[in-house]
């Protein structure tokens, strides 16, 4: 069995459509029928099954499945370890982040992380689809919540964060050392629409202090959050650290009593090879915070 065989078997795998696998593999329908049959015939069962205009995979299909995807997996971590060796630093990293705030506050990391890896090729991608992103493998390093224990990967948790109220310099509230819940219930915010993790945590943090935020705008960035506190329009409320990254003397941030709480971590895919910069990025980020 060829490796170039398994990943035809797993593009079918991915499609469970002959012609449109072919396709995506530059390759005619006839071909990869014949590469199937080839490996149902070496391992003696039915990989696919053929019912009507529909291919599903059976019972040997998924078993399979399995198996080839560790070996694909296997065999990248081999050539990224081999570039590795190399020292050319020639790769590309991706790492997912959580939206808005966090992808803010990497601007600088990225930078620095730039000058000494010029040749890799680095990819932010803001997403609240995270860890399925980096099970699925479209992403080398998950950024964002803690998540549950997994055996599938491995995680490195980073940072706990509190929030204050970010208000402009001249807001009457700008010199308060801190705020309780009931000081911010009547203060005119910008915050991220309902459904966001941000805005659902200080909803849930509203509720345990019975109280009822006032929102005039609402905005799932949070450069116009900032934008907008910096113009006077209103206050929001964010994590404390991202005032370091804000650089912005018209911007004060005030500690919140009994402020809401979210833990960070970084986390990969356990079977996955872990490059030099990759390493390096996570001790980065770990440092930064």
């Amino acid at each position: 069995m060829e490796i170039r065989q398994l990943q035809y078997f797993l593009m079918l795998c991915n499609e469970l459509h002959f012609s449109e696998a072919a396709a995506k593999l530059g390759i005619s329908q006839p071909t990869l029928s014949q590469q199937i049959k080839v490996i149902e015939d070496e391992v003696g069962v039915p990989l696919f099954d053929r019912i009507g205009k529909k291919t599903v995979k059976t019972e040997a299909g998924e078993l399979l499945e399995c198996y080839a995807l560790q070996i694909i997996q296997q065999l990248d971590n081999a050539k990224k370890a081999i570039a590795d060796l190399t020292n050319l630093d020639a790769g590309h990293l991706r790492i997912a982040v959580l939206p808005s705030d966090l992808d803010y506050r990497l601007t600088s990391l990225l930078i620095d992380f730039h000058r000494e890896f010029p040749n890799t090729k680095v990819q932010v991608i803001p997403s609240i689809d995270i860890l399925d992103k980096v099970l699925d493998n479209e992403v080398d390093i998950g950024v964002g919540l803690a998540i549950q224990p997994d055996t599938r990967l491995h995680r490195i948790p980073f940072y706990t964060e509190t929030y204050s109220l970010y208000v402009h310099a001249e807001h009457e509230l700008a010199e308060a050392e801190s705020l309780s819940a009931k000081d911010i219930a009547h203060i005119p915010l910008v915050m991220y629409p309902k459904g966001f993790y941000g805005r659902e945590l200080i909803e849930d943090w509203c509720r345990e202090h019975k109280i009822t935020i006032r929102t005039i705008m609402e905005t799932g960035s949070a450069t116009s959050l900032i934008r907008l506190v910096r113009e006077g329009v209103g206050a929001t409320i964010q994590p404390s650290l991202l005032i370091e990254s804000l650089e912005s003397p018209q911007i004060r941030a005030i500690p919140i009593q009994d402020s809401p709480v979210r833990k960070l971590e970084m986390f990969y895919r356990s079977d996955k090879y872990v490059s030099r910069a990759a390493k390096t990025f996570m001790e980065r980020l770990r440092t930064f915070f």
